[in-house]
């Protein structure tokens, strides 16, 4: 051994055996990489937001209007609800005790002291104690004890005279004018209230609202008897005791005085008058500052009757105590709910994905597709869980949901979301066994009949059809859990059939934009697009019509194979019309097209014929994408070839340079292969054998049944052993049907026909 190389010890053999990294060490170099942690970031988003929009840390509301319950139904917690009865009770008293406004127009008094200075005048300045001046002198003497006792007439001109003597002093009359004005004062300020105002106060008995005439802003509460002209007159009598107290200069002097108040008391006017509208606005706001009257429900009391169905103030008040239930839970039961319900999507969405990444790898090959899978889950929980308790419309978007996974996957991935969305949503919007079920039943109807769309009216039948499933199996688990049969129970069920219904005329009109947004192809999309008047197949047909014979004939052939293996046939046969449109490009370099006029490639090198025939590959893809057409179309045109092998062009490449003595290089044959890629898909695959089989037959002579046979095994096995079919999921058993499949085909294109006599002279 030379000296500068080391022998490897032990050790050395041993570290340098390393074994594969476990289940948890394989997931965590899965999660580091960009497309998959930015995939668990967005479910973990759509779990948070899932969990905040449904506030699923309170329990939900559990029942629904027309439920029977099988039995009373207790409050839990003790709480408090409104009491109509007693806040209508309250507000009617405070109507009863808000107070009259009252507008005070003192003028009255201020023209009853006017008559009074007149009649005082006239008395003063009389010269004899004529009838006319006794008639005016009665007024004085009428005292409002006893307003019909009489005087003696000596001793009414005894009165007379000391009240003339007395006043027709110097100032008094100034003084007694002065005296009555202050007496009269806080009658001025205040006001007086006769019957008839007092007739009018409706409501506080005790106060009123006063304010002077013309000032609305000046209000002051004011007490009734403080205004009423009967109470007045006694507070009139105290007044002019104290300010007219200065005029008397002797004890008898009360002679002078009383007159004035009994003349005074008897024309007392009522100076109050009623404002309509500041009263209705007093009695409103009065009505306003009553506080809501609450009825006490203690803990244990039956809030609903079991077998009574729930409707109107029973479920008003079960929506009550589960308020007062969610109000009165600690945090900690909150956060327990919180973390089981988390618990849920976090199973559900492991559920799924595992589905996902065994099943349909496609939808985790790119943050986009998996964006485009969750928002739709997403978007039908929320919506479910919103419209639950106004519309009981969460059957639409959960049938919504697997109508649209079926229609752009697959059905049982279509059956698994929707079961899990479904799922989610009977725990947070508290549904039962009943709900689930009818949900179910009607969405797994649905997804199961969402194929083959080939015309517009079928998602309506389709919804029709879940709507009868809805409908039979609402009233049966409604008869299993206990419900009554009846007319409220087939009005449920009536009402979930009709959202059904409604769910099939809504994807109706939103089938073309799933199938623009997801770039889907149902079968309504695929017979508009295999119309023979398309722009590019007519382009075909002028450009390069032996091509487009070649289309049409490769199109029924992989129709009837796909058909065989229960892969789609429509698509395989659309698929076929547009395998070959980039040879309309360069039509003349392939033979279907040639003519007389010689072959093009005679002229040419093998790697230039290699370049022109491989050409319309990528050829057929710009105009296909410059025509916006599907991407599954232009799949076909890409996988059509896969990455087979020019063979003719190959070998004659390989005999010039044997033939050439100066070429020392092999020839490449990498160069005179397709770009690819081989065939993604099972109806990619089968048009593949179909498309080179169609080509082949036509070099047989005699193409007899066995011919035919051994030719279409032959090239099928020879695709295979090339690995073309590896990435199309086509199984061997598969392989064979298609075989025979395309042997019939060809064997009905070219079977044998019988010569008529001019035929046979020809």
């Amino acid at each position: 051994m030379p000296p500068h190389i080391k022998s490897k010890t032990r050790s050395d053999h041993v570290s340098s055996i390393v074994l594969k990294p476990g289940a948890v060490r394989r997931l965590i170099q899965q999660l580091q990489r960009p497309e998959n942690a930015a995939m668990v970031a967005l479910t973990v988003s759509a779990a948070v937001v899932l969990w905040a929009a449904s506030v699923s840390w309170l329990p939900p509301f559990p029942f629904r209007e027309d439920f029977v319950p099988p039995r009373d139904v207790v409050s839990r917690v003790d709480f408090a609800v409104p009491d109509p009865a007693g806040d209508q009770r309250a507000r009617d008293a405070a109507a009863a005790n808000a107070r009259t406004v009252y507008e005070n127009d003192p003028r009255p008094l201020e023209q009853m002291r006017g008559t009074l200075q007149s009649a005082l005048n006239g008395i003063v300045s009389a010269k004899d104690y004529t009838p006319d001046v006794a008639e005016d002198w009665e007024q004085f003497l009428k005292a409002p004890a006893a307003p019909d006792e009489t005087l003696p007439e000596t001793e009414k001109r005894r009165l007379y005279d000391k009240f003339r003597t007395f006043y027709s002093k110097e100032g008094k009359l100034t003084a007694l004018e002065q005296g009555v004005a202050a007496a009269l004062s806080s009658f001025t300020k205040n006001g007086l209230m006769d019957t008839s105002a007092q007739a009018e106060n409706k409501g506080n008995k005790a106060e009123v609202i006063v304010y002077p005439k013309g000032e609305p802003d000046s209000r002051r509460t004011v007490s009734i008897s403080d205004l009423l002209i009967a109470q007045a007159r006694n507070t009139l009598k105290k007044n002019l005791e104290i300010e007219l107290s200065q005029l008397q200069e002797e004890e008898s002097n009360a002679e002078v005085i009383d007159p004035i108040y009994y003349w005074l008391s008897s024309k007392l006017p009522g100076t109050l008058s009623k404002n309509e509208i500041a009263t209705t606005n007093e009695r409103q706001a009065s009505i306003d500052k009553v506080p809501p009257v609450m009825r006490h429900i203690p803990s244990g009391e039956a809030l609903a009757k079991g077998g009574v169905p729930l409707e109107g103030e029973s479920l008003k008040l079960l929506q009550s105590e589960h308020q007062a239930y969610c109000d009165s839970l600690p945090l900690s039961k909150r956060v327990w709910r919180s973390m089981a319900i988390i618990g849920m999507f976090v199973a559900l969405a492991t559920l799924s994905g595992v589905y996902l990444a065994f099943k349909a790898p496609q939808v985790l090959m790119s943050v986009h597709n998996f964006l485009m899978f969750l928002s739709p889950v997403v978007g039908a929980v929320l919506i479910s869980y919103w419209i639950d308790n106004a519309w009981r419309a969460e059957l639409v978007p959960l049938m919504a949901l697997g109508m649209l996974m079926a229609i752009v996957y697959r059905q049982e991935l279509a059956l698994l979301v929707s079961a899990c969305a479904m799922l989610a949503v009977v725990f947070l919007v508290g549904e039962g066994l009943s709900t689930y079920v009818t949900i179910a039943a009607a969405t797994a109807t649905a997804i199961l009949m969402t194929v083959q769309i080939r015309s517009r009216t079928k998602l309506i039948f389709v919804g029709v059809w879940a709507g009868v499933a809805a409908f039979a199996t609402q009233v049966g688990v409604g008869v299993v859990v206990g419900q009554p049969l009846g007319l409220r129970l087939v009005e449920i069920a009536a009402w979930q059939a009709g959202w059904a219904i409604v769910t099939g005329f809504l994807l109706t009109g939103l089938l073309p934009f799933i199938e623009k947004t997801y770039g889907v192809l149902t079968d309504i999309s695929l017979l508009e697009l295999g119309d023979a008047a398309h722009p590019l197949l007519q382009e075909l047909v002028r450009r390069a019509p032996g091509t487009y014979n070649h289309s049409i004939n490769v199109a029924s052939i992989a129709e009837a194979a796909a058909d065989a293996i229960g892969a789609n046939g429509l698509l395989a046969r659309v698929g076929a019309y547009f395998h070959d449109i980039g040879k309309m490009m360069k039509p003349e370099y392939f033979i279907e097209n040639q003519s007389g006029d010689g072959n093009r490639h005679a002229s040419l090198l093998p790697a230039m014929s290699t370049l022109i025939i491989i050409a319309h590959v990528k050829d057929g893809a710009d105009l296909a994408r410059k025509h916006k057409l599907p991407r599954a179309i232009i799949d076909f045109i890409e996988q059509h070839h896969g990455t087979t092998l020019v063979e003719y062009f190959y070998r004659e490449a390989s005999r010039r340079n044997e033939k050439d003595p100066s070429s020392t290089e092999e020839v490449d044959e990498s160069s005179y292969r397709y770009p690819g890629p081989k065939p993604q898909s099972k109806e990619a695959g089968v048009m593949m054998i179909a498309d080179m089989i169609e080509s082949a037959s036509r070099t047989l002579v005699d193409p007899t049944p066995a011919r035919i046979e051994n030719l279409v095994e032959e090239l099928t096995m020879k695709r295979l052993l090339d690995g073309q079919f590896d990435e199309s999921g086509l199984t061997l058993s598969e392989l064979r049907k298609i075989q025979d499949s395309v042997t019939k085909s060809l064997t009905a294109v070219y079977h044998g026909r019988v010569k008529y006599p001019s035929q046979q002279r020809a």
